[in-house]
């Protein structure tokens, strides 16, 4: 019997990690084709907020054909969050969740924790790269009236 409360807590700690993908507001951000995939970027509009010194955002990557993880695990989208240095143009990633479909819906096929800020890693934008694209995207709402 002891059991069942650590289950219900530990279902509802998963279901909290991944219900912003339903009620999400997704806003293409980029894509690019190449012969073999699409790869699509999108911003939940709702997420954008100001936080310490950076912006966080709930984003989402989705691709045409399915990925396969280290484990030989099959996903078509993720969803996470970022965390944008707007003044030293860096991200940082947390809270990644894997989906078998192109959509985040369903059950995850692989979660990891959202790590507090203080331990996430920031790393520099490649120019010209889809990260770029995301920390521009995020930082110009900075200038804007943006609650946390």
């Amino acid at each position: 019997m002891k059991k069942k409360p650590i289950k219900t807590v530990c279902s509802a700690l998963l279901l909290c990690l991944w219900l912003p993908a339903l009620g999400a507001e997704w806003q293409l951000l980029s894509e690019t084709e190449d012969t073999d995939k699409t790869t699509s970027w999108y911003v939940d509009m709702t997420s954008i907020v100001h936080e310490d010194d950076y912006m966080r955002a709930f984003l989402r990557t989705s691709w045409s054909v399915p990925q396969y993880a280290a484990d030989r695990t099959a996903y078509q989208s993720t969803t996470y969050i970022n965390y944008f240095d707007c003044d030293t143009r860096k991200i940082a990633f947390t809270a990644n969740t894997y989906f078998s479909t192109p959509d985040p819906t369903g059950t995850p096929v692989h979660e990891e924790p959202e790590r507090i800020l203080e331990k996430l890693k920031f790393q520099s934008v490649i120019p010209g790269s889809a990260g770029e694209g995301r920390l521009d995207f995020v930082c110009q709402s900075r200038s804007k009236n943006f609650l946390t």
